[in-house]
């Protein structure tokens, strides 16, 4: 692992860095041939690692934890180690893609709905042409079809592989499979492929801004409405966690 300093939000390592650093970061493992797994934790990530253990042990070994939420920004400011800015998932995988473009990568596509998925890969075609397609699968497989894409995936050894299971199913997808992939980098990218795709629209930019996207993704999808009830439960979680450790 570098050596990059790593702030620790309820045992989740999160790296300290700008959006514009950690793309450096991830630039350089891919071209020195490091295999590494992102994941962008945001406190509903971070609660399902207190809730289980084994997901709380996968996150700790991936190689980068970015905050992908103003709520882990905030806490670790009330830790006193605050970290520079959030780095949403989204904006990471535009930030790769245009290093894709600039380094003709291969990258490919695992995971959401087929139309989502056939929308996704053909919004980066257009926006990245100098990068190289080399597939994609949506997340509706079967034990024989999972077989196929692996084979795929093994015969095109593209430099990035996006995944959009949902968490923790694509984290946990990317930690069992990638030590036995040819891929540089496997980034769990949640709802992206939608928002690729068209089907489900991103925050206005003023909300973006606000660091009110949370609001907004609730205000649209209001069946979101029980994932959200994970965010007070982070604060207070976090907030504990403080007061136990001012006590030792």
């Amino acid at each position: 692992m570098d050596t990059c300093k790593r702030v620790t939000i309820l045992g989740v390592p999160f790296l300290h860095a700008t959006k514009q650093e950690t793309v450096e970061l991830l630039t350089r493992r891919i071209v020195d041939n490091k295999k590494t797994q992102v994941v962008t934790a945001n406190p509903e990530i971070v609660m399902m690692g207190r809730q289980h253990p084994s997901y709380l042990n996968l996150l700790r070994r991936a190689e980068v934890v970015t905050p992908d939420g103003i709520g882990v920004v905030l806490a670790s400011r009330w830790i006193g180690e605050p970290l520079p800015e959030r780095v949403a998932g989204y904006e990471l995988l535009h930030a790769l893609m245009v290093q894709a473009d600039t380094y003709g990568w291969k990258y490919m596509l695992v995971g959401a709905s087929p139309e989502s998925s056939a929308g996704a890969a053909e919004t980066l075609k257009k926006q990245y042409p100098n990068a190289c397609y080399s597939g994609h699968f949506d997340g509706y497989f079967s034990k024989e079809e999972e077989k196929n894409i692996l084979d795929h995936i093994k015969r095109e050894r593209p430099h990035l592989l996006f995944v959009a299971l949902g968490a923790p199913r694509q984290e946990e997808w990317i930690a069992r499979h990638l030590p036995d992939l040819p891929v540089n980098l496997a980034m769990g990218v949640g709802g992206s492929f939608d928002v690729l795709s068209g089907k489900v629209k991103r925050a206005p930019e003023v909300w973006q801004k606000l660091n009110l996207e949370w609001l907004y993704r609730l205000l649209s999808q209001p069946k979101r409405w029980r994932r959200q009830l994970l965010l007070p439960k982070f604060v207070l979680s976090v907030l504990w966690n403080q007061v136990i450790l001012r006590r030792k």
